[in-house]
């Protein structure tokens, strides 16, 4: 009898707390707009955007959301980017605005739910899968967002999900007949994380911080790509892509990360690169971060061992061996650990500087084949823009730990993007 009352009384919780999760909570949608550091010009940021998916920053502000404890208001930096498609406003617009169509658009969903309406407020349960070779590396979580919309914007306010606090706001503006920008701006606090593989994962890998926002946004704004665009590729012409912008853009670039104090970043189109008789094509991210330091300060962080003073929790060892004066082979031993388990990975790479304010840098050998990249230091009439450009792919030959990430959407494309920002990141944290 006891048993059957502690039933009836889960039971009785249960059946109360599903109402009052799919209750519209309120809230004044005020988030930054995307446009904000473009004087409102959509115009202007779609030309610096180009062909390609832009991410960067905004200053860091005081958000207030009523999920938040006590509802107060709490710092943030929101996250913006932006890509342009090939489509009517009305198209996107029709896409964006039907929740349920967002199964099919974004991978790893696998249900949406409309839980409560309120006029144009909505409160959907997504969920949320992705399964891996690993079982207990399997991600499968359910989320619950409020989508306010409003007019050439959704935004979105976090009611339940690994990222308990959060908020963003998707935006589309014609540019005309048939070319559309849309971004997103979103902020999540990763600094209290639910769930076991997520909070572990932060844990063995507190960096990882650093590079799940610009991760995120890319995620968002490459599932939208994939629909509208039709994917071209072009052959790398030379050992990195160089990426050609004005002046008066270069500037803008320096401006908004020196502002923001995070790095501004471009995805890339496909590119086909050729090792030997072998073509593969590799989606490259260049990230741009400003300095106030002159270049000398920032000339240590192009060497092959800069990377362990970076990161000396996960590489335990380098081993450096010259090949002649501009080329150098870096050997390093990695250390990963996730739960109690040490895992371990061995990278090499074969570094070649030209001159003192480049470097490039690939592969050679080891458990990655496919890394392709190099940085730049480009001096400013006052400090430095650092400019990293990388290429990471996970091969169907990598070791087993390395080829379950296979199974996350976009492996060929995410990695680099974070990659970048939190080796930007990281040397912005050595030189304060």
């Amino acid at each position: 009898m006891k048993g059957l009352k502690q039933c009836m009384l889960i039971g009785v919780c249960l059946a109360a707390s599903a109402p009052a999760l799919a209750k519209i909570i309120a809230w004044n949608a005020e988030l930054p707009s995307s446009l904000s550091a473009y004087q409102g010009n959509a115009q202007q940021l779609a030309e610096l955007t180009g062909e390609r998916i832009l991410i960067y920053a905004h200053p860091t502000s005081k958000t207030q959301l009523p999920t938040l404890n006590s509802n107060a208001a709490s710092k943030t930096q929101f996250y913006s980017a932006a890509v342009v498609l090939p489509v009517a406003e009305a198209q996107v617009e029709k896409l964006l605005q039907h929740y349920p169509n967002y199964v099919g658009l974004f991978p790893t969903l696998k249900s949406a739910k409309v839980l409560e309406q309120q006029g144009s407020i909505q409160q959907v349960k997504y969920q949320v899968h992705i399964p891996t070779p690993i079982p207990v590396l399997n991600f499968k979580e359910t989320v619950v967002m409020q989508h306010h919309l409003g007019e050439n914007s959704i935004s979105t306010l976090i009611i339940d999900a690994p990222i308990l606090y959060g908020a963003g706001k998707l935006e589309w503006f014609a540019l005309g007949p048939h070319r559309t920008l849309v971004t997103v701006t979103q902020w999540g606090d990763l600094n209290q994380p639910k769930g076991f593989l997520f909070s572990k994962i932060l844990n063995a890998l507190p960096e990882a911080k650093l590079g799940i926002p610009p991760s995120t946004n890319a995620f968002l704004l490459e599932a939208l790509q994939q629909r509208f665009k039709i994917e071209h590729t072009a052959a790398l012409a030379t050992p990195i892509p160089q990426l050609r912008f004005n002046p008066q853009q270069l500037q803008k670039i320096a401006q908004i990360s020196q502002k923001s104090g995070q790095p501004v970043s471009f995805i890339l189109p496909n590119y086909q690169i050729k090792e030997g008789k072998v073509s593969e094509n590799l989606r490259f991210s260049s990230t741009y971060q400003y300095f106030a330091h002159p270049v000398k300060k920032l000339r240590p962080w192009l060497a092959a061992e800069a990377t362990q003073q970076l990161f000396p929790r996960q590489i335990k060892k380098v081993e450096l061996n010259p090949v002649n004066t501009q080329n150098i082979d870096a050997n390093y031993k990695v250390s990963v650990g996730l739960g109690g388990i040490q895992i371990p990975f061995n990278f090499k790479m074969r570094f070649y500087q030209p001159d003192s304010l480049q470097n490039q840098f690939n592969a050679n050998g080891g458990d990655l084949k496919f890394v392709k990249g190099g940085m730049r230091l480009l001096p400013q009439s006052q400090g430095t823009l650092f400019q990293i450009t990388s290429s990471m792919k996970i091969h169907d030959q990598a070791p087993f730990l390395l080829r379950a990430m296979r199974s996350i959407p976009y492996y060929d494309v995410l990695p680099a993007v974070g990659g970048n920002t939190v080796y930007a990141l990281k040397v912005q944290q050595k030189l304060r």
